[in-house]
């Protein structure tokens, strides 16, 4: 992230601040970049957090990934991706204002980033268990059903494990401007704040990367053990009923592993950058400034790409977020009517008040009509895998 690099090198440089390294045609192609992210993030996270809100309630898990996933990339989005995109045409990506106000958006920005990354580390980490107790110990699956209590759980943990980072950062004036970083109360100067500093993204590396990884990956080893190789007995019936079981679990399995993979693969060049910062720095500066930009590039571009996993393996979810996507670009205020409803835990299954979909040919349908459903009764696309 930005803000983790600027504290580094803040820490292990007091020269005076350089002149903005890239020129102009570099600015225009990487804020260019960062605004196709952030243009892609808002619009899929947007459309396929509307889609699970405006479902009947539903228990289904994948709903609780769609959604944790959804707000943790907007809330990425709308802080981090804007902070780059403008720090390429400032003297440093830690550039920031002074005073009171400036205190206070350091301090909520530089929390609200790593918050996000934790809740999305966070849900992974209990979809995987969610499907673990599903296939190994059914009848303990109650407390994955409730998922508002989930879904606050998850955001509690990543708050409260995330507050040192509210704590630490504070605008300073160093080689002469003001910059948003992480202030340790016990250093007494830049280099004195780089060992701690250090320790801190070792401690953020385990805690955020490698140790839930580690969890997601024995449990999909057992998920998948159990699922591809492991036959129950039964009668013919019941060997049919366990077919289709297997089946739709394994589909949930491949999405979850397809995601966590896409994760890991995304973030591992922001640690292995911050690896080489805290005990390679003199090999990090031979690394071209364009080749670590991408780096981190490929990092924040996680937050756009969740959706389209979303999309490409579920295909009614597909058919959802297509179908939404044209009834959204027409009835904007339902849309946010229907959000709100979900959040006041009003039943709210579709965009129109009456259930029913429009039968002008001019006006959008959100879903559509089941062949043959009773009295004309809407068919509303699931997400279920």
């Amino acid at each position: 992230m930005a803000t983790n690099l600027s504290s580094s090198e803040t820490a292990l440089s007091n020269q005076p601040p350089k002149p903005n390294p890239f020129t102009i045609e570099a600015k225009i192609g990487f804020t260019a970049v960062y605004i196709l992210i952030f243009t892609l993030s808002v619009f899929g996270n947007s459309i396929g957090l509307y889609v699970v809100c405006s479902k009947a309630p539903s228990r289904r898990i994948t709903d609780l990934l769609i959604k944790n996933l959804a707000i943790a990339d907007l809330i990425f989005t709308f802080t981090n991706l804007p902070l780059v995109a403008i720090s390429f045409h400032l003297t440093g990506p830690s550039v920031w204002i002074g005073g009171i106000f400036g205190d206070i958006t350091c301090k909520l920005i530089s929390y609200a980033i790593p918050v996000s990354i934790a809740a999305s580390v966070i849900t992974l980490v209990v979809i995987s268990f969610d499907r673990l107790c599903a296939i190994y110990f059914p009848l303990s699956q109650l407390l994955f059903h409730r998922h508002r209590i989930i879904t606050g759980i998850i955001w509690l943990v990543a708050l409260i494990t995330m507050t040192p980072n509210l704590l630490l950062h504070r605008v300073s004036d160093l080689r002469g401007i003001d910059e948003c970083i992480q202030k340790w109360p016990w250093a007494d100067d830049q280099k004195g704040s780089f060992a701690p500093l250090r320790m801190f993204h070792v401690i953020a590396f385990i805690i955020m990367y490698a140790f839930p990884l580690l969890v997601i990956a024995v449990s999909n080893s057992l998920i998948a053990y159990r699922i591809w190789f492991h036959k129950a007995p039964g009668v013919a019936g019941r060997r049919l009923s366990n077919v289709s079981v297997r089946s739709t679990r394994r589909k949930v399995v491949k999405l979850l592993m397809v995601v966590v993979i896409v994760f890991a693969i995304s973030w591992l060049p922001t640690y292995v950058l911050h690896y080489y910062i805290f005990f390679q720095y003199h090999l990090y500066k031979r690394i071209p400034l364009a080749w670590v930009i991408l780096l981190f590039c490929v990092s924040h571009s996680n937050c756009a790409i969740n959706p389209l996993l979303f999309i490409a393996f579920n295909k009614n979810f597909r058919h959802a977020f297509l179908d939404t996507t044209v009834a959204l670009s027409f009835l904007p205020c339902r849309a946010v009517n229907s959000c709100v409803a979900y959040f006041r835990e009003e039943r709210s299954t579709t965009m129109f008040p009456d259930q029913s979909y429009p039968s002008q040919p001019s006006e959008p349908r959100l879903l559509p009509v089941k062949k043959g459903a009773r009295n004309g009764a809407a068919n509303i696309y699931d997400t279920k895998l």
